[in-house]
């Protein structure tokens, strides 16, 4: 009984640490660095503002991953596989950084809002740079992206991306550089301070003429937190697929090179 409670106080203290806390007048505080990473990566990342981490094939622990009201969404959100690939990215950006002020000398929206706002607005990505890691140089991310009615055609329509994000379920195209054009199912989660979007291959991922990775086999989140006067942004890749020898080496930089590519992408929205 003893080791029940002091179990059960040890759980209620840890989700404390996650849940919204709220100021006088009502209003939800921003999270604090301290609370959500821990070391060794809270100095690291406090000196780099950004931290990159390649798993081996058999760790499937989350080293970068933030603790939130979404962790366990995020966790949940892996791809049970024999072999493949994970990569997770921690960055701290600035908002004074983020975005120019207009003409009338009027500093851009850097609120949760405008979080959700650039976060759907998958037809933005297109056109959007990466530099290839293979290649050694920068190159066109995707040729072609934008959102579709549903799951069984690709006719475009316009990014849904207004209002609260919270539950919204939405579907894309992407044509890739390095996997040509596949479908996505889009969910995102938002609440007062954070907000959590997933992207989920419907239709199977080609490298050339060789199928790299089956549907619902490949997996990104991009959770994004407010932290007073900084956004800590989290985003990962997940897919599970035989690990080619001759083409295991172009894969992986493949999806290592996105997750920067995305947050270069998503900073420059602002």
């Amino acid at each position: 009984m003893k080791i029940f409670f002091t179990a059960c106080i040890s759980i209620f203290f840890c989700a404390a640490a996650v849940l919204p806390v709220y100021a006088e007048n009502g209003a939800v505080k921003p999270y604090t660095l301290e609370d959500v990473v821990s070391e060794p990566y809270l100095s690291q990342l406090k000196a780099e503002k950004r931290i990159r981490f390649v798993h081996a094939e058999n760790n499937r622990k989350l080293e970068l991953l933030p603790k939130s009201v979404y962790t366990e969404r995020v966790s949940a959100n892996r791809i049970e596989k024999k072999s493949g690939y994970t990569t997770e990215c921690l960055y701290l950006v600035d908002k004074d950084s983020l975005g120019a002020k207009n003409a009338e000398g009027v500093s851009p929206d850097t609120s949760i809002n405008a979080v959700a706002r650039i976060l759907r607005s998958v037809s933005k990505m297109e056109g959007m740079t990466y530099y290839s890691s293979i290649s050694k140089k920068t190159l066109v991310l995707y040729s072609r992206t934008y959102m579709i009615a549903g799951p069984d055609g690709d006719t475009p329509i316009a990014d849904q991306n207004t209002g609260d994000a919270d539950g919204q379920i939405s579907y894309a195209y992407q044509h890739d550089n390095t996997f040509g054009g596949c479908e996505y199912v889009l969910n995102y989660y938002q609440s007062a301070n954070e907000i959590y979007a997933t992207f989920n291959n419907l239709t199977k991922m080609m490298f050339g003429i060789i199928k790299a990775v089956d549907p619902h086999m490949f997996r990104s989140n991009v959770l994004v937190m407010d932290c007073g006067r900084q956004y800590l942004v989290y985003i990962s890749t997940d897919a599970g697929c035989p690990r080619i020898g001759i083409i295991d080496r172009q894969i992986n930089y493949a999806f290592n090179d996105r997750l920067d590519a995305l947050y270069e992408w998503f900073v420059s929205q602002f």
